[in-house]
């Protein structure tokens, strides 16, 4: 295993909790006082299953298309943490507006490199 796929594997373990967490803490906040402590295990469940996809779809063994889903949901990982710093940093976001932008962001972008690598697998077929 190479450090690229662990890094991968690391920010979107970290993107996915981040997102998930935070999605489900804000939900839950409605009818559970400490609504953290629901969003919390979630996210982290959530984020070690994005981790463990991304690294199982790294392996030698992988089929095309596990590997185009591990290398969409690292592409998520990326864009969410890079457009989340920039929005908060550089323009001062608030957090919930900086994190609604992060995860449109980062979906357009899993699904833009999901379709690439489908386009690129499809070429390479034929």
């Amino acid at each position: 295993m190479h450090a690229r796929t662990l890094a991968a594997a690391a920010v979107a373990g970290l993107a996915v909790f981040l997102a998930v967490g935070v999605a489900v803490t804000e939900v839950a906040l409605r009818w559970v006082e400490f609504s953290l402590f629901v969003g919390t295990p979630i996210g982290f469940v959530a984020g070690a299953t994005a981790a463990a996809l991304v690294v199982a779809g790294s392996g030698a063994d992988a089929s095309a298309r596990q590997r185009r889903v591990a290398v969409a949901v690292g592409a998520f990982g990326a864009a969410f943490l890079v457009v989340l710093a920039v929005a908060v940093g550089v323009f001062s976001l608030p957090p919930s507006r900086a994190l609604t932008l992060a995860t449109l962001v980062a979906v357009l972008t899993a699904a833009g490199t999901n379709a690439l690598k489908l386009v690129e697998t499809d070429s390479l077929t034929k």
